[in-house]
This record gives structure tokens, sequence and C-alpha cells, in this order.
């Protein structure tokens, strides 16, 4: 009997640089979203005090973190009872410091695209993988090529352009904003050492949300407010697109590897642009666009340098 010849693979694998660019895609939009609903809640109440002059009040940024990691956390609680032994963990001081670092980022970003242009905190953002490999390269001794340290210096330049006097964004915005990219680069390394660990993917994400909540229900008590109905609603739908973006996210790396994907999260900055200029009329300045490009000029020298590391 003769064998009938097998399809060619060629169609399937370009499906599947194809699908997973199209879960990337959809995970910059879910995260853009996101930070689109924190500025919203952020800024509500002062316009609904200016102009409508009702009792609406501003949701305050360690309420809205606290949303973020709650809704994260109870969509996640299913799947953890599907197998208890993802209850039990190796090592909770690793947790702790994702935890802090994570928080840390999310806090000070919700801070930051308050005071700044969704645009601006979310290019300031993209130089997190700078402190990601400065922090990786002091604690977990990783070697970095040099070409990759000019090109993080390039990154700041950027990163400083946009802070600038002349860009029309306000410093202590942009200052935010850059710590909170610190904050983001050391997260990055903490889930590194945490894939040391034997914990699964799903046990990983479960903690470090529920640790979240306990995190910043501690600084949310000091500052509640009751939110209104529609605020709620927003809290809510922020939580549900954080954790979309992240499930978008798994599903595109489990198609290609982080280099492919890269360049494809890139598109957030074009996202907040445009979330940015329709919903909060918000316009960049030439000295910001130019801050903007130099920062993914930066990122994708580090892409590069990084894909010829690979190769040796």
């Amino acid at each position: 009997m003769v064998s009938e010849p097998q399809p060619s693979t060629g169609f399937s694998r370009s499906g599947s640089y194809i699908r997973a660019a199209i879960w990337t895609l959809l995970g910059a939009l879910f995260f853009a979203l996101m930070n689109a609903a924190a500025k919203h809640l952020g800024v509500s109440g002062q316009q609904s005090a200016s102009e409508v002059k009702d009792t609406m009040q501003t949701i305050p940024v360690f309420q809205i973190t606290f949303a973020r990691y709650a809704v994260a956390a109870l969509v996640m609680l299913p799947l953890m009872f599907f197998r208890p032994t993802r209850f039990r963990i190796v090592s909770p001081s690793r947790y702790l410091v994702r935890t802090i670092a994570g928080f840390g980022g999310i806090a000070l970003m919700f801070a930051a695209i308050q005071t700044i242009p969704l645009a601006s905190a979310t290019a300031i953002g993209f130089t997190s993988p700078i402190f990601a490999m400065v922090f990786s390269a002091l604690f977990l001794q990783e070697r970095v090529p040099k070409l990759r340290w000019w090109a993080a210096a390039i990154g700041l330049v950027g990163a400083l352009i946009i802070a600038s006097p002349a860009s029309g964004v306000a410093i202590g915005g942009a200052i935010i904003a850059l710590a909170a990219a610190a904050f983001m680069g050391a997260e990055i390394v903490s889930v590194k050492w945490l894939a040391q660990t034997t914990d699964g993917p799903v046990t990983i994400l479960f903690f470090s949300n529920l640790t979240g909540v306990l995190v910043s229900a501690v600084f949310m008590l000091s500052d509640f407010v009751w939110p209104a109905l529609d605020q709620a609603i927003v809290l809510v739908l922020l939580g549900s697109v954080a954790i979309l973006g992240q499930a978008c996210f798994i599903r595109a790396a489990k198609l290609e590897d982080a280099n492919f994907l890269a360049p494809f999260f890139y598109v957030s900055l074009f996202y907040a642009a445009v979330i940015g200029y329709v919903v909060f009329n918000e316009t960049l300045s030439w000295p910001v666009v130019s801050g903007c490009l130099i920062i993914l000029a930066s990122a994708a020298v580090m892409l590069m340098a990084g894909k010829k590391t690979l190769s040796r």
C-alpha cells in the first residue's frame, strides 16, 4: 500500500505565526484598555465635580490596583480547585518579591497615567526591559552583551526627552512612570526567579494576584471611596481585561518565542495614542513623539541583540 503524501507543514507554521501575532495584538489592546480604564477612574471624579457638580469622587490609585488584582484572583480561583496540589507553593519569599515588584509597577503606572498622556506613560514603560537587564546582571548573574548596554542608554535618553520641560509632559508624572518601569523590570526578573521553582504557571499567577490583593488592601483601606455604580462597573471591567490580556499573552507564548512576539506588543503604544486622543483629548508634542521613537528603536536593538546571543 502506497502511503499518501503528508501535507506540507509550511502553512501550519505560518498559521502559528499569525495566531501568535493576533493573540499578542489582542493582549496589548486589553492592557491598553486597562490603563485607559484606570485613567478614567482617576479623572472621572474631577470631571464630574467641575462639569456635572454631583457627589461622584475620584477613585484612589490603590483602590484601582486592588480591583485589578481581586478580579484576576477570583477568575483564577476555579482553576486552582481543579487541581488542589496547586495550592502548595515551594518558595513563599519569592512570591513576596514578585508581589512587591508587581504592585509597585501597577500602582505607580496607574498614578502616572492620571497626570501624563497614556502614550507617554506607555512609552516610558517600554524601558522596563532595561531595568530587567540591569537587575538580571546584578542578581541572577546573567551576562549582558555590550550592544544591549548601549541600547539601554539610548532608551533612557528617550525617556529623559519625554520627561524634559520641552515635551510639555508633567515632569513628576514622567518620573513616576519611570519608577513604574523600574518596578516592572524587577517583576520580570522575579518571574524568572519564580520559574526556577516547580510551581506551575496557574499557581504562580493565582498566588501572585492573591498576594497583590492583600498588599493593595492594606494601602486601600486608609483612602477607600465608595464607587458610584458606573465606576464599580469600570473597576470590574478593568480587572477583567487585565486577566484577558494575561491569557492572550500566555496563548501567544505557547505558539512562538518571546523574540518573535515582542515587536507586536509595541503596537500598544499606537493603541494608547489613539485611545488617549479619542477618549481623553490627549495630543503628543514633537519631543514626546521623538522620545517614543527613540525608546522603540532602543527596544528593537535590545531585541536583536538578544536574538544574536541566543543564536550563538
